[in-house]
């Protein structure tokens, strides 16, 4: 970071920090409550998808959409510089999003990264963008990072979180907040994201179905991560109805053959914020003895080959070349979806076209590809 920007986001963090400190009646940076609620918004009931009286099923789907980026090169993937797409490329990356949804047709998605009106992503309010633009009925959002002026890398206004879409009514959203980073200085603490679960109730044709999206840390080197996946499984545990739960968990399966080396990252992480820690390969054990995962551990098959047809993730796109002088694929899985009773069918990670017959092209998508299975209600 240049001294200069260093110097102006002291006096910044310093201007937030003022007992009352605010710009035009809004803080400079929010933090969050343990527990708070969201509005919910829904389209007009004449433009609404019907849904069916008596469901048995619900098709889910989770995707880290990387904030309508697709696969732009941005400075913190260290591959590239940039710091801001125009708003025409975001619309674009968004429409293509939605014709994957639209091939789809999931009833529950819950989606991470999505941005609201942030600089990054051209301004754009993506929630009310694929509200309106998809087959879905209704959407909460649960932001996690909310600044009113970032002066680092020229990111400006953010306003990052977690959304659950559903064509069934959300009868109410609500935002839960996990563990704190304990291993950043004051500048990063307190402008750097602030990590929620987001957890809807939905009316499934008069019964309560609880879905809840989460994103947990990717970078802390102070065990946060596993923490907060502690946390979230005490979430679960607490729930008194039927729930599904699905997200980015940055956390690889147990019985991974690959869980360090990866060929997306860049030389020039090592020693950075960037740098990916290690991961812990029991973090994500419970989850699978407890709750019904909408993949068996067994699918993930005892071979690199077997499990690489189940990864989710990959900072470099299709047309990029890994450090390992190969063409980029996806080369870890970070994203799961959950039950709490029940069974699934037609369960997936849609990594490229031909997958549960879609024509879409996930890879070029996103950095992450969606998980989708149906879910067969208990």
């Amino acid at each position: 970071m240049r001294a200069l920007t260093r110097v102006v986001i002291v006096l910044w963090a310093l201007l937030a920090a003022a007992p009352g400190c605010s710009l035009d009646g809004e803080p400079l940076a929010e933090s969050f409550a343990a527990r708070t609620r969201y509005p919910v918004r829904s389209k007009p009931a004449a433009d609404r998808t019907p849904t069916p009286a008596a469901p048995d099923r619900l098709k889910v789907m989770a995707w880290n959409i990387k904030f309508g980026a697709a696969r732009a090169d941005f400075w913190f993937d260290i591959w590239g510089d940039l710091v801001q797409l125009p708003r025409e490329r975001v619309i674009q990356n968004l429409d293509n999003i939605i014709r994957l949804l639209d091939e789809t047709r999931p009833d529950v998605l819950m989606v991470e990264e999505i941005e609201v009106n942030s600089r990054r992503s051209g301004y754009v309010d993506m929630a009310a963008y694929i509200l309106e633009h998809s087959h879905f009925n209704h959407v909460g959002y649960v932001p996690t990072w909310q600044v009113r002026y970032l002066p680092s890398e020229g990111l400006g206004r953010v306003d990052m979180g977690n959304a659950i879409f559903s064509v069934y009514p959300i009868t109410s959203i609500e935002g839960i907040k996990l563990s704190e980073r304990t291993d950043q200085d004051y500048l990063h603490e307190t402008f750097d994201l602030h990590r929620q679960v987001g957890r809807a109730v939905l009316d499934v044709a008069g019964r309560p179905i609880t879905a809840l999206v989460v994103h947990t840390e990717a970078y802390d080197t102070d065990g946060t991560k596993s923490r907060q996946l502690v946390e979230i499984q005490n979430l679960l545990l607490a729930e008194t109805t039927p729930f599904v739960i699905g997200g980015d968990f940055n956390a690889i399966p147990p019985g991974a053959l690959k869980f360090e080396n990866f060929p997306d990252e860049h030389p020039s992480a090592i020693g950075t914020d960037f740098e990916q820690p290690p991961y812990r390969l029991e973090d994500m054990q419970v989850f699978f003895d407890r709750w019904v995962p909408w993949l068996p551990l067994t699918a993930f098959g005892p071979g690199l080959i077997e499990q690489r047809r189940l990864y989710t993730h990959s900072v470099l796109g299709r047309h990029q070349i890994g450090t390992d002088g190969q063409p980029a694929f996806w080369n870890r899985t970070l994203d799961y979806l959950f039950a709490s009773g029940g069974s699934w069918q037609d369960a997936d990670v849609l990594q490229e076209p031909g997958r549960l017959g879609i024509t879409s092209d996930p890879m070029l998508l996103s950095d992450h590809a969606p998980v989708t299975g149906t879910w067969l209600l208990p």
